[in-house]
C-alpha cells in the first residue's frame, strides 16, 4: 500500500524532474518555439484587451444584479463563448475544460492559469509533493494552481494579506466549484495526446498593476507568494493565458501541450 502511494506521488512529480523530462522527450508531445521572445500566439495587448472586456462585464453584472451569480453569461456576453469544467473525454484524466457555448475563434483568449506566484528562489518543495498543478514559466517563475490542501491555504492567506482597504486584491472563488471569473480554470486543461492535438497554447503575461482599476482587482486569479511585490513602482502580476491556435467549436474539449522546448 505504501509502495503504491509512492508510485502515485512519483507519477505526479516526475513532470517537474528535469532529468526525467530530458530522457523522455522522445515519447512526449512537445511544443517547440525558437526563443522565449517568439513564444507569443498573439500580442499581449490583445490578451489584455480581452481580459479587460471580461472584467468590466463581470463588474457591470455585479453592480446591476448583485444577488445573481456574477459569472452567469459574462464570458459569453464579453467574448461570444463559454467554457466550463466537465469530465474529460480522456479515460482516467479526471476533469477537463470544454467550450460549452459559442465558438472560440483562432488566436483568442480561452482561459487563465490561476494560482500563487513564486519567484525561482522561493520555497515550494512541500507544496509540490503530489501536486500536478505547478506551472513553470520560461524564466523560472512558478504558478501553483492547486485548489486543494496546503496550496489552497497559502493562496487564501496571501489574498487576505495583500488586501488594500475595501478592495480585494485577487479572486479566491476559483478555489471552489463556481469561480466568479469564468476564465480561471486553465489548470484543468488536459495535455494533448498523439491522437488529439492541442488547440490552445500557453502564453505568459505580465499585467502592470497601475493599468488595473481597484474595482477590477477582485477578478485577478493570481497572487504573489511574497509580500511587497505590489508595492514597487513597476509592480506587475504574472499570469498565464491559454490562447487558441485554431477555431474551437461548441462541445469540444480544450487541450494544451504541457511541454514546450525553447531553442
Amino acid at each position: 500500500m505504501l509502495y503504491r502511494k509512492w508510485i502515485e506521488k512519483w507519477r505526479s512529480y516526475r513532470y517537474r524532474f528535469v532529468p526525467w523530462i530530458a530522457l523522455n522527450l522522445r515519447n512526449r508531445t512537445v511544443r517547440e518555439v525558437r526563443s522565449s521572445d517568439q513564444d507569443k500566439i498573439i500580442p499581449d495587448s490583445k490578451v489584455l484587451e480581452s481580459l479587460f472586456t471580461v472584467w468590466h462585464t463581470l463588474h457591470e453584472n455585479d453592480t446591476q444584479s448583485p444577488n445573481d451569480k456574477p459569472c452567469a453569461g459574462a464570458l459569453y456576453n464579453a467574448l461570444g463563448y463559454e467554457i466550463k469544467r466537465l469530465d474529460s473525454t480522456i479515460p482516467g484524466a479526471g476533469r477537463g475544460v470544454f467550450v460549452t457555448k459559442g465558438t472560440v475563434p483562432a488566436r483568442s483568449l480561452v482561459a487563465l492559469y490561476p494560482g500563487t506566484i513564486y519567484w525561482p528562489y522561493e520555497p515550494i518543495l512541500i507544496q509540490s509533493i503530489g501536486n500536478p498543478f505547478i506551472f513553470r514559466c520560461i524564466d523560472g517563475i512558478l504558478i501553483d494552481g492547486n485548489d486543494k490542501g496546503l496550496s489552497k491555504i497559502i493562496y487564501r492567506s496571501n489574498a487576505r494579506r495583500d488586501q488594500i482597504g475595501p478592495y480585494q486584491l485577487c479572486d479566491t472563488t476559483w478555489l471552489g466549484d463556481e469561480p466568479v471569473n469564468p476564465l480561471a480554470v486553465g489548470q484543468y486543461v488536459n495535455n494533448r495526446t498523439k491522437n488529439v492535438p492541442a488547440n490552445v497554447a500557453y502564453q505568459e503575461l505580465d499585467i502592470p498593476f497601475q493599468s488595473i482599476a481597484p474595482k477590477l482587482w477582485k477578478n485577478l486569479p493570481n497572487v504573489w507568494y511574497s509580500s511587497g511585490n505590489i508595492a514597487c513602482e513597476n509592480a506587475f502580476l504574472r499570469t498565464v493565458a491559454l490562447v487558441s491556435v485554431r477555431e474551437i467549436n461548441e462541445g469540444e474539449e480544450v487541450f494544451s501541450s504541457y511541454f514546450t522546448m525553447v531553442h
